[in-house]
């Protein structure tokens, strides 16, 4: 309800502004930008704490521009001056600017991290945007009425930044197709600032350095839409951070990136061929800011995709169910074993004795936490596999045999608890020494059929262990 009325006051008093006499004017302006205050305020303290930084900063920015609206009202009301522009006022404009520009960015920042890319490619299209504003028709008019370059650097730098963190502000808005209705009129806010620049820049009298009254009506535009952001519910989550998006990297995304990074020097090199004004200086500024974003861009989309290949080639590796290696990375890491010096290298060949009792008894949830305790319980300095079902695989030198076998001796020794129910197993294990020529299906193959051996000893419960190629014991 508060939103509507202070909506409804603030179109009253921008129209109020625009059709009342000069005179008058500063009274609908004054009453507009200090009642935004209070506004402003009522959303920082409304919002959870530790989101409240950019509210804080479009307050300050409020509080500034106020002091620059009295001084500019001073300078013309009591001073005389045909115009406040150009004089102390200016600084205090300034000053606000940044803020307001601040309390934008940290909203980009916070409410973006899910979402860096898009954020990166609405403000890199935006900055294109602006720069070819920029050099099609505020760059002609600078230099028709002989800015001083100084001047137009300011110009440009603000036009460029607000460009960006517009185009921020709006992909952040659209989020999963959810409109954030706070994002977006802090946008406008920006858009209005914005808008209020470049109408003073071509309807300022370059003779008097007087700008029309009705300029500051957008300006005001841009006061009412950032305390209606303030007061709007949606403020108080503009800093949590927002849903994640699809980002992959497309040969459609990197045209259009490489095509908004060379819009503002092509656009500035035909002007210059064409013997129109253009500075190199501003277009050398575009593309520091342009270029910069574009291969953050490029980077993070690189490291994503490592990080997929990464993800798939864990996933065609590792047992989903025990977090060990699996059969493929068993196999894969043997072969580089055998390859190199495989003296002296044994593969222990495990088999569960009890546990297709404990899957068929209590089902298989309880058989898979049967297996992922046993995993807990194998692992050790030396790799373990899950070859599929309950059998393990132990790759290690042949003098760390013994250390493989007392963990299976323990694992055998202790109850497992499942289901509040201790289970005992046994483990049968074949182990087999690696020879010069063993492939990998050949030293697997003998430590399997040493398991086997170890399984005919009809032992209940314990290891019972075979080396390959030894005798059985009587």
């Amino acid at each position: 309800m508060l939103l509507r009325w202070f909506a409804l006051w603030s179109a009253g008093l921008v129209l109020t502004f625009l059709v009342s006499p000069t005179e008058w004017r500063g009274l609908p302006f004054m009453l507009l930008t200090l009642s935004a205050i209070p506004a402003v305020w009522s959303g920082a303290r409304r919002s959870p704490a530790g989101t409240r930084s950019p509210w804080w900063l479009l307050l300050s920015m409020l509080g500034f521009f106020n002091v620059g609206n009295a001084v500019w009202l001073w300078d013309v009301e009591v001073r005389g001056q045909a115009t406040g522009d150009g004089g102390l006022a200016d600084l205090f404009f300034t000053v606000a600017n940044v803020c307001s520009l601040a309390g934008a960015l940290v909203v980009v920042v916070r409410r973006g991290r899910r979402d860096v890319g898009g954020v990166i490619d609405s403000a890199v299209a935006a900055l294109a945007f602006g720069g070819l504003l920029w050099d099609a028709a505020v760059l002609p008019h600078l230099t028709a009425t002989g800015t001083p370059l100084e001047r137009q650097v300011a110009l440009f730098v603000s036009l460029f930044v607000m460009c960006g963190t517009i185009g921020a502000l709006a992909r952040l808005s659209m989020a999963s197709g959810s409109r954030l209705p706070a994002v977006w009129l802090l946008a406008l806010a920006m858009a209005g600032a914005m808008g209020g620049n470049l109408a003073s820049v071509f309807f300022t009298d370059p003779a008097t350095g007087i700008r029309p009254d009705w300029t500051n009506a957008l300006f005001l535009i841009g006061y009412a839409c950032t305390a209606c952001a303030a007061l709007h519910p949606s403020a108080t989550t503009v800093t949590q951070p927002g849903p994640a998006r699809a980002d992959d990297l497309t040969a459609l995304r990197l045209t259009f990136l490489g095509a908004m990074t060379a819009l503002i020097p092509v656009v500035g090199g035909v002007r210059m061929m064409s013997g129109q004004p253009s500075a190199g200086i501003l277009v050398a500024l575009g593309s520091a800011g342009i270029v910069p974003l574009v291969m953050l861009r490029i980077a993070r989309l690189a490291a994503q995709r490592r990080s997929a290949e990464e993800r798939l080639r864990r996933l065609a590796t590792t047992d989903g169910l025990t977090g060990l290696p699996n059969r493929v990375a068993c196999l894969t890491d043997l072969a580089g074993m055998l390859a190199g010096r495989p003296a002296g290298l044994a593969v222990i060949f495990c088999d569960l004795e009890g546990y297709t009792a404990v899957n068929d008894r209590l089902g298989h949830a309880a058989g898979d936490s049967l297996l992922i305790a046993v995993a807990a319980r194998l692992r050790g300095a030396d790799p373990v596999y899950r070859l599929g079902g309950d059998e393990f695989v132990i790759v290690c030198p042949a003098d760390t045999v013994d250390a493989a076998a007392a963990r299976m001796r323990a694992l055998a020794a202790q109850p497992i608890m499942i289901d509040g129910e201790p289970m005992s197993i046994g483990v049968s294990a074949g182990v087999a020494h690696a020879v010069p020529g063993d492939t990998t299906d050949e030293l697997i193959g003998r430590a399997d059929l040493a398991m086997y051996d170890a399984k005919r000893s009809k032992h209940i419960g314990g290891l019972s262990m075979r080396v390959a190629g030894e005798p059985a014991a009587a």
